[in-house]
């Protein structure tokens, strides 16, 4: 567990250094004027005391190094298997070539340490800011950034951290609407496959949350019996279904509560001898590109991703700037769409 240690500040170099809080400064910015072996000593000094400039304070445009971060703590190979998350990197790449700038991904890197993208680029500075996908392990991250007064903005939510600003989709009312749309058809027994059930991420509850008030408006209760889990990946959603079809009384419609869960589903309900969406309803979430071009074509809720990466991403561009950020969470709609699949 990372203990919180007293930040070092310019003083405290200047003092290790024998030199004036000015002297720091113009070594940290690179001036000319400063002697040779001055400079050596300030830079001994803060190799010793460990220091990290306060980016947040540098913020003159000359001094910017023209980077963002993209802090996504997962492995980088399950990154690159998930539609989504390209789309909003499109969304954040387009951004940040518009205004000149390169874009720094930093993730997980396998080591199992929740910290580790975030203190790599904290302790090399490369970068004005950054924008930090939300994961089961991204809150303590965004903590951290908010005590290093450096400037991010959170993809997705930031409950239990305080991040300059948060944007996201409308999890609750498209996981209501496409519960109501099963509930229209006629389906009482609706099968959930939720994301893991340990350190799950907000959008997940907060999809549960939508569901669970569509089934209260028709006077429904929720069934536990009747939700499992995946880990988003499609042979996760087969085996998820699985569980579903063995139960005594299985359900009429699956809502997955992603895209990639629900081919899944529909994978292990045609292996079983069964029709989509004639014997079985599935819903899936998020409108990745294959939804469209499945067979059958997957009813989901599309959230708007590549929006929500740019979206962030002009944020973030603005508080670098000095800005205030529009407000603390920016929320856009999800919207839902109909195919063959339910």
């Amino acid at each position: 567990m990372a203990t919180t240690r007293k930040r070092v500040t310019i003083k405290d170099v200047a003092a290790e250094a024998g030199v004036s809080y000015q002297t720091v400064s113009r070594v940290i910015n690179h001036h000319a004027s400063v002697r040779p072996e001055t400079r050596a000593r300030v830079l001994e000094a803060i190799e010793r005391l460990n220091f990290r400039p306060n980016l947040a304070a540098r913020g003159l445009p000359q001094q910017r190094t023209f980077i963002i971060g993209l802090v996504i703590p997962y492995e980088a190979d399950y990154l690159f298997r998930d539609p989504h998350l390209l789309a909003q990197i499109s969304g954040i790449d387009a951004e940040a070539n518009a205004r000149g700038y390169n874009l720094l991904l930093s993730t997980e890197g396998g080591s199992g340490d929740d910290l580790e993208a975030f203190e790599r680029l904290l302790r090399n500075q490369v970068a004005d800011g950054v924008l930090v996908v939300e994961t089961a392990r991204s809150h303590a991250g965004c903590a951290l950034l908010a005590r290093e007064q450096y400037p991010f903005v959170s993809l997705g939510y930031a409950p239990g951290a305080p991040p300059s600003c948060a944007v996201h989709a409308n999890d609750r009312e498209g996981a209501r609407q496409a519960t109501l749309h099963l509930l229209k058809k006629g389906h009482r027994r609706i099968g959930i496959i939720n994301g893991p059930p340990t350190g799950a991420v907000q959008a997940m509850e907060e999809r549960l949350t939508g569901h669970r008030q569509a089934l209260q408006e028709a006077g429904l209760t929720f069934d536990p019996t009747l939700m499992v889990y995946g880990d988003y990946t499609r042979p996760s959603g087969q085996r998820a279904t699985e569980q579903l079809l063995a139960l005594p009384d299985p359900p009429t419609a699956i809502f997955a509560f992603n895209d990639r869960m629900a081919m899944g589903a529909i994978w292990a309900i045609r292996a079983a001898g069964r029709r989509v969406p004639d014997d079985i309803a599935v819903i899936g979430f998020d409108d990745i590109p294959a939804a469209a071009d499945f067979s059958p074509p997957l009813t989901t809720v599309r959230q708007p991703s590549k929006e929500a990466g740019a979206t962030a991403t002009r944020i973030l561009f603005d508080i670098i700037e000095g800005n205030p950020p529009p407000a603390t969470e920016v929320v856009l709609p999800a919207e839902f769409i109909i195919r063959e699949s339910a």
